[in-house]
């Protein structure tokens, strides 16, 4: 029997879990993968700018790009989106905050949502299948954390990370925009809104930046 051919792109800074990815991958009948791997986010960007995939498989916690241009995971999935609108999106994590799952599925909408904790080589490989048949494949836990906060429509985007991980880094806020393509007054009412979203009713950046640890979103 013909084996269809698919291009998958593994994003994962352990080595070790990368590997046993692929290994259950290519246990698929009928698919022929051809697999690359991406351990940080300037690897994850060179492979994505330079090759079309039919999924990707996304962590979300890597190392910042040199350019500190891309952050986490997040700002990847972002980037396949705007620039490979066909290809599939598999989250695996190792996140549980509701709000940041939340978050996650609302910016970038994934097809695959699992995390890592869950993953049997039978859910890996189902998710591969369903979300190449366009069909969306959320874990149980994935689902019962989606549902659990309510955003009110507030999503955090790119920018909001990029100034929280600057905050993080100990830039002051009117120094930010030299990093991120805002005004500082844009910049300013985006720290107000992750304020209100994490529930900091006082205190300096330091607040802001461990509830947003706290988070999962640093």
């Amino acid at each position: 029997m013909h084996k269809n051919e698919i291009n998958l792109l593994i994003i994962e800074d352990d080595s070790i879990s990368a590997e046993a990815y692929a290994n259950i991958v290519n246990t698929i009948p009928n698919i022929a993968f051809s697999i690359c791997f991406a351990k940080n986010c300037d690897e994850a960007v060179k492979q994505i700018k330079h090759k079309k995939f039919h999924v990707v498989l996304l962590d979300l916690q890597l190392l910042v790009s040199k350019n500190e241009r891309y952050v986490c995971g997040e700002d990847l999935g972002l980037l396949i989106r705007k620039t490979h609108t066909k290809t599939k999106i598999v989250v695996l994590t190792n996140i549980t905050d509701p709000l940041r799952v939340r978050s996650i599925i609302e910016e970038i909408n994934p097809e695959g949502f699992i995390i890592k904790t869950d993953i049997r080589p039978q859910s890996l490989i189902d998710a591969i299948v369903i979300v190449l048949s366009n069909e969306i494949y959320y874990s149980k836990t994935i689902k019962a954390y989606s549902n659990k906060v309510n955003l009110n429509g507030i999503v955090i985007d790119d920018f909001d990370r990029q100034i929280l991980y600057h905050l993080s880094m100990g830039e002051k806020l009117k120094d930010i925009p030299k990093f991120v393509a805002l005004s500082k007054r844009a910049i300013e009412e985006r720290k107000t809104k992750l304020k209100t979203l994490f529930d900091v009713k006082k205190g300096n950046n330091y607040n802001l930046v461990k509830a947003a640890k706290m988070a999962g979103f640093i």
